[in-house]
């Protein structure tokens, strides 16, 4: 299983978007920031991708994101951490024990703020393991550029 997470531009929301939707009475906006349909036709459904491709200056509306991890699976690392838990509560219950759902999951901002403290602390955290040490300094570098994103652009993490 691998987790991904995006931070959604946010523009369609705050009227910044080239030209409307094709049928926008059939978009929405998701509580993690991604533009959806809601029960569109397949022609319907097309003319939204492609509106939404090019809605913004942001491609697909995202502004970063995607695969989390580089080698491991994001339960080995789930497990290493889980000792530590207390120490980085949000990283290993929302980030490594997330189950991936894009459309359901997300960090608030809130949520965000406190990932940072979290992150900058992890900076001189090491794992006696140098495979996962070196995994947990990948996934850590991905959360730092999400979290910067999220809070530049006022948008929750999308998981």
């Amino acid at each position: 299983m691998r987790l991904q997470a995006y931070v959604f531009c946010g523009c369609y929301e705050h009227g910044r978007v080239k030209r409307p939707p094709p049928d926008p009475e059939i978009v929405g906006v998701s509580t993690n920031g991604d533009v959806g349909c809601h029960r569109p036709t397949p022609a319907q459904y097309q003319a939204f991708l492609k509106w939404r491709y090019r809605a913004c200056h942001h491609r697909d509306g995202l502004i970063t994101g995607g695969l989390l991890g580089h080698r491991l699976p994001i339960e080995v690392m789930h497990k290493a951490m889980l000792p530590h838990r207390q120490t980085f509560p949000l990283f290993v219950r929302k980030v490594l024990g997330c189950k991936p759902q894009t459309r359901f999951s997300l960090l608030t901002l809130k949520q965000v703020e406190q990932l940072q403290i979290e992150l900058a602390r992890m900076k001189e955290f090491h794992l006696s393991d140098r495979k996962l040490d070196n995994e947990l300094r990948y996934y850590r570098g991905q959360m730092r550029q999400l979290a910067r994103a999220a809070m530049k652009f006022q948008q929750p993490i999308a998981m």
